[in-house]
């Protein structure tokens, strides 16, 4: 798959103060493309180099939904489901 380099700068002490992985910029843009509905579930998890079950245990980390219907949209979906 071709790559693009996308760069960015952040104050360095921010950098020396927190304790992520080398990869945390890179899972966080994968991450807000999902959250923006850019990408699909199967794709975000591909491109951190997920299975299904890791990416949702990568969600649940963060505390994000993997459901992101309004209660509406699942009480239509239950009534469609009843009436199956």
């Amino acid at each position: 798959m071709p790559t693009a380099e996308v760069r960015f700068s952040i104050p360095a002490d921010l950098v020396e103060s927190i304790k992520t992985p080398a990869d945390y910029g890179y899972q966080s843009f994968v991450l807000n493309l999902y959250l923006d509905e850019e990408i699909s579930f199967g794709k975000a998890a591909k491109l951190l180099n997920m299975t299904y079950d890791e990416f949702l245990e990568f969600l649940g980390r963060r505390k994000l939904p993997y459901f992101r219907d309004t209660p509406d949209e699942l009480s239509a979906d239950l009534q469609e489901l009843k009436s199956l």
